[in-house]
Protein backbone atom coordinates (compact mmCIF):
# COMPACT_ATOMS: atom_id res chain seq x y z
CA UNK A 1 0.00 0.00 0.00
CA UNK A 2 2.72 2.30 1.06
CA UNK A 3 4.73 1.59 -2.20
CA UNK A 4 1.46 2.39 -4.13
CA UNK A 5 1.23 5.41 -2.29
CA UNK A 6 4.65 6.43 -2.98
CA UNK A 7 4.58 5.51 -6.81
CA UNK A 8 1.17 7.81 -7.27
CA UNK A 9 2.82 10.95 -5.63
CA UNK A 10 6.03 10.44 -7.55
CA UNK A 11 3.62 10.50 -10.92
CA UNK A 12 1.53 13.32 -9.86
CA UNK A 13 4.99 15.23 -8.74
CA UNK A 14 6.52 14.71 -12.37
CA UNK A 15 3.16 15.69 -14.09
CA UNK A 16 3.17 18.73 -12.60
CA UNK A 17 6.57 20.25 -12.81
CA UNK A 18 6.21 19.17 -16.74
CA UNK A 19 2.68 21.52 -16.71
CA UNK A 20 4.71 24.50 -14.70
CA UNK A 21 7.84 24.53 -17.15
CA UNK A 22 5.38 24.47 -20.03
CA UNK A 23 3.31 27.50 -19.13
CA UNK A 24 7.10 29.13 -17.98
CA UNK A 25 8.22 28.81 -21.48
CA UNK A 26 5.31 30.34 -22.78
CA UNK A 27 4.89 33.56 -20.29
CA UNK A 28 8.26 32.96 -19.00
CA UNK A 29 9.74 33.62 -15.07
CA UNK A 30 7.17 34.03 -12.43
CA UNK A 31 8.35 37.60 -10.57
CA UNK A 32 7.95 36.89 -6.97
CA UNK A 33 5.49 39.43 -5.52
CA UNK A 34 3.64 40.49 -2.07
CA UNK A 35 -0.17 40.96 -2.12
CA UNK A 36 0.25 44.63 -0.67
CA UNK A 37 2.54 46.07 -2.83
CA UNK A 38 0.59 44.12 -5.89
CA UNK A 39 -2.31 45.96 -4.59
CA UNK A 40 -0.35 49.15 -4.80
CA UNK A 41 0.95 48.39 -8.42
CA UNK A 42 -0.78 46.52 -10.29
CA UNK A 43 -0.14 48.04 -13.80
CA UNK A 44 3.60 46.83 -13.05
CA UNK A 45 2.18 43.46 -13.32
CA UNK A 46 -0.49 42.96 -15.62
CA UNK A 47 -0.34 39.97 -18.51
CA UNK A 48 2.51 38.78 -16.21
CA UNK A 49 3.84 35.47 -14.43
CA UNK A 50 3.47 36.12 -10.19
CA UNK A 51 4.33 34.03 -7.58
CA UNK A 52 2.49 35.12 -4.83
CA UNK A 53 1.41 33.61 -1.30
CA UNK A 54 -1.58 34.86 1.34
CA UNK A 55 -4.36 33.13 3.20
CA UNK A 56 -6.63 31.75 0.84
CA UNK A 57 -10.90 32.09 1.25
CA UNK A 58 -13.94 31.33 0.11
CA UNK A 59 -16.23 33.84 0.35
CA UNK A 60 -18.54 32.44 -2.26
CA UNK A 61 -19.42 28.98 -3.59
CA UNK A 62 -16.84 28.08 -5.24
CA UNK A 63 -14.70 31.39 -5.46
CA UNK A 64 -11.25 31.26 -3.99
CA UNK A 65 -9.58 34.40 -3.37
CA UNK A 66 -6.29 35.23 -1.53
CA UNK A 67 -6.35 37.66 1.41
CA UNK A 68 -3.27 39.10 3.50
CA UNK A 69 -4.73 42.03 6.16
CA UNK A 70 -4.85 44.52 3.35
CA UNK A 71 -8.31 46.32 1.99
CA UNK A 72 -7.62 44.08 -1.33
CA UNK A 73 -8.04 40.70 -2.36
CA UNK A 74 -6.68 38.72 -5.58
CA UNK A 75 -9.26 36.38 -6.99
CA UNK A 76 -7.59 33.30 -7.77
CA UNK A 77 -8.89 30.37 -10.33
CA UNK A 78 -6.80 27.55 -11.47
CA UNK A 79 -6.32 26.60 -15.13
CA UNK A 80 -8.17 23.16 -16.22
CA UNK A 81 -4.85 21.19 -15.90
CA UNK A 82 -4.60 21.89 -12.50
CA UNK A 83 -8.31 22.62 -11.47
CA UNK A 84 -9.13 18.67 -10.07
CA UNK A 85 -6.22 18.25 -7.75
CA UNK A 86 -6.64 22.08 -6.53
CA UNK A 87 -10.31 21.33 -5.36
CA UNK A 88 -9.62 17.96 -3.65
CA UNK A 89 -7.65 20.03 -0.95
CA UNK A 90 -8.56 23.51 -1.38
CA UNK A 91 -11.05 23.50 1.48
CA UNK A 92 -8.46 21.74 4.06
CA UNK A 93 -6.19 25.12 2.43
CA UNK A 94 -8.97 27.29 3.81
CA UNK A 95 -7.67 29.88 6.14
CA UNK A 96 -4.24 28.93 5.74
CA UNK A 97 -1.52 30.48 3.78
CA UNK A 98 -0.79 29.19 0.41
CA UNK A 99 1.64 29.72 -2.73
CA UNK A 100 0.53 30.03 -6.39
CA UNK A 101 2.10 30.87 -9.51
CA UNK A 102 0.10 32.30 -12.65
CA UNK A 103 -0.73 35.04 -14.99
CA UNK A 104 -1.54 38.02 -12.89
CA UNK A 105 -4.83 39.80 -14.65
CA UNK A 106 -5.52 43.37 -13.53
CA UNK A 107 -8.99 44.14 -13.69
CA UNK A 108 -11.94 46.19 -11.62
CA UNK A 109 -14.59 44.30 -12.74
CA UNK A 110 -14.17 41.12 -10.65
CA UNK A 111 -16.21 41.01 -7.98
CA UNK A 112 -16.28 38.16 -5.49
CA UNK A 113 -18.55 38.98 -2.79
CA UNK A 114 -15.34 40.16 -0.01
CA UNK A 115 -15.05 43.90 1.67
CA UNK A 116 -12.82 45.89 -0.09
CA UNK A 117 -11.37 45.72 -3.44
CA UNK A 118 -10.66 42.33 -6.17
CA UNK A 119 -7.42 44.04 -7.75
CA UNK A 120 -7.40 40.84 -10.18
CA UNK A 121 -7.43 37.65 -10.98
CA UNK A 122 -4.84 34.99 -10.77
CA UNK A 123 -4.91 32.16 -13.21
CA UNK A 124 -2.49 29.95 -11.63
CA UNK A 125 -1.21 26.76 -12.94
CA UNK A 126 1.46 25.66 -9.97
CA UNK A 127 0.25 25.75 -6.09
CA UNK A 128 1.94 24.99 -3.17
CA UNK A 129 -0.08 23.85 -0.22
CA UNK A 130 0.43 24.62 3.42
CA UNK A 131 3.86 23.94 5.11
CA UNK A 132 3.17 19.73 5.59
CA UNK A 133 2.90 18.66 9.02
CA UNK A 134 5.67 15.59 9.12
CA UNK A 135 4.40 13.23 11.49
CA UNK A 136 6.76 10.58 11.08
CA UNK A 137 4.52 7.87 9.88
CA UNK A 138 5.84 8.18 5.89
CA UNK A 139 8.94 7.57 6.22
CA UNK A 140 12.15 9.50 4.89
CA UNK A 141 14.70 7.54 2.92
CA UNK A 142 18.03 8.72 3.68
CA UNK A 143 19.67 9.57 0.19
CA UNK A 144 23.08 11.17 -1.37
CA UNK A 145 22.79 14.54 -2.60
CA UNK A 146 24.71 13.01 -5.33
CA UNK A 147 22.18 10.33 -6.23
CA UNK A 148 19.70 12.87 -6.61
CA UNK A 149 21.47 15.09 -8.84
CA UNK A 150 22.89 12.51 -11.22
CA UNK A 151 19.16 11.02 -11.75
CA UNK A 152 16.84 13.89 -11.61
CA UNK A 153 13.71 13.21 -11.38
CA UNK A 154 13.91 9.70 -10.04
CA UNK A 155 12.80 10.66 -6.52
CA UNK A 156 10.09 13.08 -7.10
CA UNK A 157 7.12 13.29 -4.97
CA UNK A 158 9.03 11.32 -1.86
CA UNK A 159 9.82 11.70 1.46
CA UNK A 160 13.70 12.01 1.79
CA UNK A 161 16.85 12.84 4.32
CA UNK A 162 20.00 14.15 2.77
CA UNK A 163 23.03 15.99 4.46
CA UNK A 164 24.84 18.71 2.73
CA UNK A 165 27.18 21.69 3.62
CA UNK A 166 25.09 25.20 4.01
CA UNK A 167 25.36 27.36 1.00
CA UNK A 168 23.10 30.28 1.83
CA UNK A 169 21.20 32.00 -0.77
CA UNK A 170 23.38 30.75 -3.64
CA UNK A 171 26.34 33.02 -2.77
CA UNK A 172 28.29 30.72 -4.26
CA UNK A 173 26.50 30.03 -7.62
CA UNK A 174 26.36 26.25 -6.97
CA UNK A 175 23.36 26.39 -9.26
CA UNK A 176 22.15 28.83 -11.59
CA UNK A 177 20.76 32.20 -9.84
CA UNK A 178 17.80 31.68 -12.73
CA UNK A 179 16.28 28.69 -11.30
CA UNK A 180 15.58 30.15 -7.64
CA UNK A 181 12.28 29.93 -7.37
CA UNK A 182 11.35 31.46 -4.27
CA UNK A 183 13.16 34.47 -2.44
CA UNK A 184 13.40 32.39 0.63
CA UNK A 185 14.83 29.45 -1.04
CA UNK A 186 18.62 28.64 0.01
CA UNK A 187 21.32 25.72 -1.31
CA UNK A 188 22.42 22.66 0.50
CA UNK A 189 25.70 21.45 -0.90
CA UNK A 190 27.74 18.03 -0.65
CA UNK A 191 30.86 17.86 -3.21
CA UNK A 192 29.84 19.07 -6.64
CA UNK A 193 25.79 18.28 -6.08
CA UNK A 194 23.92 21.13 -5.27
CA UNK A 195 19.64 21.13 -4.38
CA UNK A 196 17.52 24.08 -3.95
CA UNK A 197 15.53 24.08 -0.06
CA UNK A 198 12.55 25.46 0.13
CA UNK A 199 9.87 25.72 2.61
CA UNK A 200 11.87 26.04 5.98
CA UNK A 201 14.34 28.38 7.23
CA UNK A 202 17.54 27.27 7.89
CA UNK A 203 17.33 27.21 11.68
CA UNK A 204 16.08 24.99 14.78
CA UNK A 205 17.18 23.90 18.40
CA UNK A 206 20.26 25.96 19.38
CA UNK A 207 21.24 27.66 15.61
CA UNK A 208 20.55 30.21 13.11
CA UNK A 209 21.91 31.11 9.92
CA UNK A 210 21.03 33.87 7.41
CA UNK A 211 21.01 32.81 3.90
CA UNK A 212 22.73 36.14 2.80
CA UNK A 213 25.98 35.96 4.75
CA UNK A 214 29.09 34.03 3.58
CA UNK A 215 30.48 33.93 7.44
CA UNK A 216 26.92 31.50 7.88
CA UNK A 217 27.64 29.33 4.91
CA UNK A 218 30.00 25.56 5.43
CA UNK A 219 27.77 24.12 8.41
CA UNK A 220 26.40 20.80 7.60
CA UNK A 221 22.79 20.42 7.84
CA UNK A 222 20.23 17.49 7.60
CA UNK A 223 17.08 18.06 5.81
CA UNK A 224 14.17 16.01 5.62
CA UNK A 225 11.54 16.98 2.57
CA UNK A 226 9.77 15.75 -0.45
CA UNK A 227 11.69 16.09 -3.94
CA UNK A 228 10.60 18.32 -7.00
CA UNK A 229 12.58 18.14 -10.06
CA UNK A 230 12.63 21.08 -13.13
CA UNK A 231 14.77 21.50 -15.85
CA UNK A 232 16.86 19.18 -14.55
CA UNK A 233 17.19 20.89 -10.89
CA UNK A 234 16.27 19.27 -8.05
CA UNK A 235 14.46 21.16 -5.17
CA UNK A 236 13.25 19.93 -1.93
CA UNK A 237 10.73 21.30 0.14
CA UNK A 238 11.68 20.82 3.72
CA UNK A 239 9.72 19.89 6.52
CA UNK A 240 12.85 19.28 9.15
CA UNK A 241 16.21 20.66 9.48
CA UNK A 242 18.84 20.05 11.80
CA UNK A 243 22.38 20.59 12.60
CA UNK A 244 24.77 17.72 11.66
CA UNK A 245 28.05 16.41 11.43
CA UNK A 246 30.40 15.92 8.61
CA UNK A 247 29.64 12.87 6.84
CA UNK A 248 33.19 10.28 7.06
CA UNK A 249 34.85 9.55 3.87
CA UNK A 250 37.60 7.81 2.79
CA UNK A 251 39.13 9.32 0.45
CA UNK A 252 38.37 12.74 1.98
CA UNK A 253 41.07 15.36 1.55
CA UNK A 254 42.72 16.84 3.98
CA UNK A 255 42.10 20.53 3.43
CA UNK A 256 39.31 21.42 1.58
CA UNK A 257 38.89 23.42 -1.00
CA UNK A 258 38.34 27.11 -0.23
CA UNK A 259 34.91 28.55 -1.59
CA UNK A 260 35.56 30.19 -5.11
CA UNK A 261 36.07 33.99 -5.31
CA UNK A 262 33.65 36.02 -4.97
CA UNK A 263 31.84 37.56 -8.32
CA UNK A 264 32.04 41.28 -9.24
CA UNK A 265 28.94 43.46 -8.20
CA UNK A 266 26.75 44.24 -10.76
CA UNK A 267 25.63 48.31 -10.67
CA UNK A 268 22.22 48.96 -11.25
CA UNK A 269 20.59 49.77 -14.14
CA UNK A 270 17.20 50.86 -15.11
CA UNK A 271 14.77 47.59 -15.78
CA UNK A 272 11.32 49.38 -16.56
CA UNK A 273 9.17 52.44 -16.64
CA UNK A 274 5.51 53.14 -16.27
CA UNK A 275 4.59 54.89 -18.86
CA UNK A 276 6.99 53.07 -21.14
CA UNK A 277 9.85 55.32 -22.55
CA UNK A 278 9.11 57.52 -26.01
CA UNK A 279 4.93 56.79 -24.83
CA UNK A 280 2.43 59.31 -25.26
CA UNK A 281 0.92 60.62 -21.71
CA UNK A 282 -1.96 62.71 -20.40
CA UNK A 283 -1.14 66.08 -19.06
CA UNK A 284 -1.43 64.94 -15.38
CA UNK A 285 0.87 62.25 -15.13
CA UNK A 286 2.96 60.23 -12.41
CA UNK A 287 6.40 58.48 -13.58
CA UNK A 288 7.02 55.11 -12.29
CA UNK A 289 10.95 53.87 -12.81
CA UNK A 290 11.81 50.60 -11.55
CA UNK A 291 15.67 49.06 -10.99
CA UNK A 292 17.68 46.17 -10.99
CA UNK A 293 18.69 46.50 -7.48
CA UNK A 294 17.69 47.92 -4.12
CA UNK A 295 18.23 51.54 -4.15
CA UNK A 296 19.34 54.33 -1.92
CA UNK A 297 16.67 56.21 -1.62
CA UNK A 298 18.40 59.27 -0.02
CA UNK A 299 20.82 59.26 -3.38
CA UNK A 300 17.70 60.56 -5.74
CA UNK A 301 17.75 63.78 -3.80
CA UNK A 302 18.78 66.22 -6.05
CA UNK A 303 19.50 64.32 -9.01
CA UNK A 304 16.04 63.57 -10.66
CA UNK A 305 15.01 66.19 -12.94
CA UNK A 306 11.87 66.68 -15.40
CA UNK A 307 11.98 69.64 -18.25
CA UNK A 308 10.85 70.08 -21.18
CA UNK A 309 12.57 69.21 -24.48
CA UNK A 310 13.92 71.84 -27.10
CA UNK A 311 14.11 75.93 -26.20
CA UNK A 312 12.14 77.58 -23.70
CA UNK A 313 9.13 78.78 -24.18
CA UNK A 314 6.83 81.31 -23.29
CA UNK A 315 4.60 80.56 -20.06
CA UNK A 316 6.99 77.28 -19.37
CA UNK A 317 7.36 77.02 -15.27
CA UNK A 318 10.53 75.27 -13.95
CA UNK A 319 9.65 71.85 -12.65
CA UNK A 320 10.58 72.95 -8.94
CA UNK A 321 7.77 71.51 -7.02
CA UNK A 322 8.50 67.13 -8.00
CA UNK A 323 7.83 64.95 -5.04
CA UNK A 324 9.93 61.14 -5.22
CA UNK A 325 8.61 58.62 -3.32
CA UNK A 326 10.83 55.28 -3.40
CA UNK A 327 9.23 51.81 -2.37
CA UNK A 328 12.12 49.50 -1.61
CA UNK A 329 9.86 46.22 -1.74
CA UNK A 330 9.39 46.88 -5.78
CA UNK A 331 12.35 48.88 -6.64
CA UNK A 332 10.39 51.49 -7.66
CA UNK A 333 10.55 55.21 -7.73
CA UNK A 334 7.42 57.10 -8.38
CA UNK A 335 8.06 60.49 -9.53
CA UNK A 336 4.83 63.43 -9.55
CA UNK A 337 5.92 66.07 -11.48
CA UNK A 338 4.19 68.50 -8.97
CA UNK A 339 2.70 70.55 -12.61
CA UNK A 340 0.48 69.81 -15.13
CA UNK A 341 2.13 69.34 -18.26
CA UNK A 342 1.44 71.18 -21.14
CA UNK A 343 0.02 69.52 -24.56
CA UNK A 344 2.16 68.76 -27.25
CA UNK A 345 5.31 68.99 -25.56
CA UNK A 346 8.25 66.26 -24.89
CA UNK A 347 8.70 65.98 -21.17
CA UNK A 348 12.26 64.42 -20.30
CA UNK A 349 12.99 62.69 -17.00
CA UNK A 350 16.38 62.46 -16.18
CA UNK A 351 18.63 60.64 -13.71
CA UNK A 352 21.43 62.31 -12.63
CA UNK A 353 25.19 61.25 -11.78
CA UNK A 354 25.05 59.69 -7.99
CA UNK A 355 22.49 57.77 -7.68
CA UNK A 356 23.34 54.14 -6.26
CA UNK A 357 22.39 51.15 -4.79
CA UNK A 358 22.37 50.47 -0.77
CA UNK A 359 25.77 48.72 -1.82
CA UNK A 360 27.47 52.16 -2.79
CA UNK A 361 27.14 51.45 -6.90
CA UNK A 362 26.32 53.73 -9.14
CA UNK A 363 23.52 53.99 -11.76
CA UNK A 364 24.91 52.61 -14.60
CA UNK A 365 25.11 54.82 -17.65
CA UNK A 366 22.53 53.99 -20.50
CA UNK A 367 23.83 53.26 -23.83
CA UNK A 368 23.02 55.61 -26.16
CA UNK A 369 22.09 58.46 -24.08
CA UNK A 370 23.26 61.99 -24.96
CA UNK A 371 21.70 65.10 -24.25
CA UNK A 372 25.45 67.24 -24.04
CA UNK A 373 25.24 67.29 -20.15
CA UNK A 374 27.80 64.78 -19.02
CA UNK A 375 25.61 64.24 -15.70
CA UNK A 376 22.81 62.47 -17.14
CA UNK A 377 23.03 58.77 -17.15
CA UNK A 378 19.54 57.99 -18.20
CA UNK A 379 17.03 59.33 -19.99
CA UNK A 380 13.84 59.33 -20.79
CA UNK A 381 11.35 60.82 -22.82
CA UNK A 382 7.66 61.48 -23.09
CA UNK A 383 5.28 62.98 -25.57
CA UNK A 384 2.32 64.95 -23.98
CA UNK A 385 -1.16 64.72 -25.26
CA UNK A 386 -2.31 67.31 -27.10
CA UNK A 387 -5.72 66.69 -25.81
CA UNK A 388 -6.15 68.74 -22.18
CA UNK A 389 -6.77 66.91 -19.30
CA UNK A 390 -10.24 66.60 -18.16
CA UNK A 391 -10.66 67.67 -14.51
Amino acid sequence: MLGRLLTLLAAQAVAASALAQGYEDRYGRAADVTLESLSLSPEFYNDKPIRISGRLEMPTLNVYVLSEGVTASLLVVPVPEVSSAFLVDANRYLGRRVELVGLFEQSRSFQAGVGGRVIGRLLFWDFIGPPEEYDGKVKAVDVSLESLVTAPGQRDGQMVRVTGQFRGRNLYRDLPSSSQRGSDDWVVKDDAFAVWVSGKRPQGDGFRLDPGLKRDTGKWLEVTGRLETRRGVTYLKAVAVRLASAPVRADAEVDPAPPPPERPEHPPVVVFSLPLDGEEIPTSTLFRVQFSKDMDEGSFRGRVVIRYAGPRRAGDRAFDGVRLDYDGGLRALTVDPGDVLRPGRVVQLMLLEGIRDVKGLALERRAGVSTGDEEVVDLLRFQVSRELALN
